[in-house]
């Protein structure tokens, strides 16, 4: 039997934030060794979350494309300005922050997804999910038939 890939998901996992504003992580969406999470607002309505290693690999790496050093303040002011180090309690919940909360609103159920393979998980609106499956369909059913799938 072959074994299953790192970075797929199966299936959609939805949770609702608690009044506290935490979220159970699904336990296949857990990192490996380590109770500690890098949690990214990403520009485009949802959050990236990382592992300290996913995410140390990713910044040097966004850090050296900016070459020019009025770019590179300009990438360093903004990454710090929406990425933020989260536990993962023993329940397995994170919490997120007013401004995380509202960078995924509306509304207080999310769907956990993989969508990048530099991240752990995405969090997502469930209605901007929803759109954004439906923009990406075309795209996914393109590469599937130029592969004979």
């Amino acid at each position: 039997m072959a074994a299953r890939l790192p970075n797929i998901l199966h299936g959609e996992p939805r949770h609702t934030l608690d009044d506290k504003n935490r979220l159970i992580v699904p336990l296949s969406m857990r990192a490996k060794g380590g109770g500690e999470l890098i949690v990214v607002r990403h520009p485009n309505g949802y959050l990236s979350v990382f592992t300290q290693e996913q995410f140390d690999r990713l910044y040097q790496s966004l850090v050296e494309k900016n070459k020019e050093p009025k770019e590179r303040r300009s990438f360093v002011f903004m990454m710090n300005h929406v990425a933020r180090t989260v536990s993962v309690d023993a329940q397995g919940r994170m919490s997120l922050s007013q401004a995380e909360v509202e960078h995924v609103s509306p509304g207080r159920e999310v769907v956990f997804t993989r969508g990048s393979e530099q991240s752990l998980f995405e969090i997502w609106n469930v209605s901007r999910h929803e759109a954004a499956t439906l923009n990406e369909r075309d795209r996914f059913r393109v590469t599937l038939e130029t592969e004979g799938v």
